[in-house]
């Protein structure tokens, strides 16, 4: 802009004399802390595998967490432990969390607790009866989460099922 000359603009330099620009809070990565629900199964275990690679980039906290019902948390806890270590040797933040209840709700009640920034979990991919028996525990996630979720579906998902269905 050229003074006199008629036109308008926006000036980006000096808001004047003694005063400054506010200071911006530092971006926060986006996701800090990830929930990631596991049940010993080997879709869960890759969707683990995607968590860790997205704690890498974002250098967040992994929250592993094991659903059992009561008589069966030493045997959740050492699973847990192993998992755990494994991402801590390569560098991760982790941590590991043995609970109560059903599965749905308390991934659901854990990230609320825990101010989740992402849940990430796999998904049996069950249809028809099987799914209406058994219902859908990312689904019922998806909708109640206080944050958002990402359901990982795997090539693995596939061969496992042909493989029950085989048995």
């Amino acid at each position: 802009m050229i003074p006199g000359d008629g036109s308008v603009g926006i000036g980006l330099g000096s808001l004047g004399p003694g005063l400054a620009a506010p200071e911006r809070e530092p971006r926060r990565m986006p996701y800090q802390r990830i929930i990631v629900p596991l049940d010993g199964s080997p879709l869960a275990e890759l969707a683990a595998e995607h968590a860790a690679e997205l704690a890498r980039l974002c250098q967040s906290h992994l929250i592993f967490l094991r659903m059992v019902d009561p008589g069966a948390e030493q045997e959740a806890a050492q699973y847990l432990f192993q998992v755990n270590q494994e991402a801590h040797y390569e560098g991760l933040d982790t941590e590991a969390m043995v609970r109560f209840g059903k599965p749905a709700e308390v991934i659901v009640q854990t990230a609320a607790e825990m101010k989740a920034d992402l849940v990430l979990l796999s998904s049996h991919g069950r249809t028809g009866l099987a799914r209406q028996v058994f219902g859908s525990v990312a689904e019922a996630v998806v909708r109640l989460a206080p944050c958002p979720v990402t359901v990982v579906k795997t090539h693995l998902q596939h061969e496992v099922s042909r493989q029950s269905m085989s048995a």
